[in-house]
Formats: structure tokens, C-alpha cells, sequence
């Protein structure tokens, strides 16, 4: 194996999601609570609590479903019903690999066996999971998305310093392997045709997910509120009370 291909290898080793486990006595609800849904090429675990449509809870890249801990129990604390998921190959997930498409049907599969779904929030990649969930026929009336990556794999990996012949090497090796493109999806097309209000957040302290290229999104579509805040970090966004407090303003509770 020549130096290029060592070097693509390794690249394409970081995307595959390392997520803890979600095994008994690490979840977030009981485990009365969890069910699974088998789609027609995955199943979907998944845990809800409370009567009536649920606001579903979709996690990011490298994460599982318990980093909602303070903003989904604060909806069961509070009467509100709550949906949380594994996306493929995270926590108690069986599936082997993960690719936003993938992770899309996933959350396109849970919608639909559980439906009617009043709010979907997500957190980083599962933005792209429920947009392209959404873009599917996945129906909400609001979807909060949470430091959304927008910015293009490949742009991403050059500002981190790879060589450009590397970032070449490893979308060839996957689009050999496994049919697949590293192409982040455009989120303006994908939620070109949703009826909902949008709010997206995001924080200028947040190198991951850009706040300008947030911001730009929201003026892209015409029923997004945009909230940027300071001083958070990529993943406290996810756990933040201020942030808590915003969005059950938003969804008017």
C-alpha cells in the first residue's frame, strides 16, 4: 500500500462514529421505555416517554441519545412527551456503519412508526439525519437544529491541514467500497418544501459548525428564526438551560 493510500486509510478511520455504548443501566429513560424499529434496511432503537405526539430528540456524530439528558427530561419533568434515538452505529444501534443517508431513513422510519411527531430537535449530524428525513416525507410542524454542520466535508478537512490529494484518495476509496460520496447534503434543497418553523442555533465559539455559515442558512429559507449565541462550545449547545429556555419559547411552551 503506497503512502497516499496509508494516509486516505487513516482519514477515513476517523469517520467511523466511536460512540459509548448505550447497554443496560447507561440509558437515559427506563428500560421499560425502549423499542425497537425495524426498517427496511435497519432497525432503530429507540426510547419514549408520555402520551401524545412527542417531540423526537436526534443526537449527533460520535454521540447517543443521552446527551439530551437535560433537555429531554425537562420535557417528560414538564408533561411533554419525549422520542430519543440511536442513529446507525451509535450506542445501542446493531448497524455496522453510519453515512448521513443512512441515518436519514432512520430517522425517516421512526417518524413514520411513531407519527404524529409534534417537534423534532437535533443536535450537529442529526440535522442532516432529520433533513434528509424531512426532504423523505418525515412530517413536524417544527424542527430545531442545533449547530448544524453546513460546511463541505472536504472544505472542512483542508482547514484542518490535510492535503488536498489525501481528502481525493479517501473519497475514492469509499465511492470504490461502499457506493457512497462524502458530499455534505445541501440543507436549503433538502428543507426546501417543509411547511414548519425552523430555528437554528448556533455559537460563535463553536469552530465545528461555523456561526456565519448558520446565519446564512436561516436568510437561505423563508420560515427560519436564527439564535447565535456566544461563549458555547459545539457540544454544551446540546446541554445549555439558556438554550433550553429558547427553544420551549420557540415551540411556545
Amino acid at each position: 500500500m503506497d503512502q497516499l493510500t496509508k494516509d486516505a486509510e487513516a482519514l477515513l478511520d476517523g469517520l467511523k462514529p466511536r460512540s459509548p455504548s448505550a447497554a443496560p443501566g447507561q440509558n437515559l429513560l427506563p428500560p421499560q421505555t425502549r423499542f425497537d424499529v425495524q426498517g427496511e434496511s435497519l432497525s432503530t432503537p429507540a426510547w419514549r416517554a408520555g402520551e401524545g405526539a412527542p417531540t423526537l430528540f436526534v443526537h449527533g456524530w460520535d454521540d447517543t441519545h443521552r446527551i439530551w439528558r437535560r433537555f429531554a427530561m425537562d420535557f417528560i419533568q414538564n408533561g411533554r412527551p419525549a422520542l430519543l434515538m440511536d442513529l446507525p452505529a451509535h450506542g445501542a444501534s446493531s448497524a455496522k456503519t453510519c453515512t448521513w443517508q443512512l441515518a436519514g431513513q432512520s430517522v425517516l422510519d421512526l417518524c413514520t412508526d411513531q407519527q404524529p411527531i409534534d417537534a423534532i430537535i437535533t443536535h450537529s449530524f442529526g440535522s442532516l439525519a432529520a433533513a434528509d428525513a424531512i426532504s423523505n416525507g418525515a412530517q413536524t410542524d417544527y424542527l430545531v437544529m442545533i449547530a448544524p454542520p453546513i460546511e463541505h466535508w472536504s472544505d472542512r478537512q483542508r482547514r484542518k491541514g490535510v492535503p488536498d490529494e489525501v481528502i481525493a484518495r479517501a473519497a475514492e476509496l469509499l465511492a470504490e467500497r461502499q457506493g457512497e460520496d462524502l458530499t455534505t447534503p445541501d440543507l436549503t434543497a433538502l428543507l426546501a418544501d417543509f411547511k414548519g418553523r425552523i430555528l437554528l442555533i448556533g455559537s460563535h465559539s463553536d469552530e465545528s459548525c461555523p456561526a456565519p455559515q448558520i446565519e446564512a442558512l436561516g436568510a437561505s429559507l423563508e420560515n427560519a428564526e436564527t439564535l447565535i449565541v456566544d461563549g458555547l462550545s459545539h457540544r454544551d449547545l446540546a446541554l445549555d438551560p439558556a438554550i433550553l429556555s429558547q427553544i420551549t419559547a420557540f415551540l411556545g411552551y
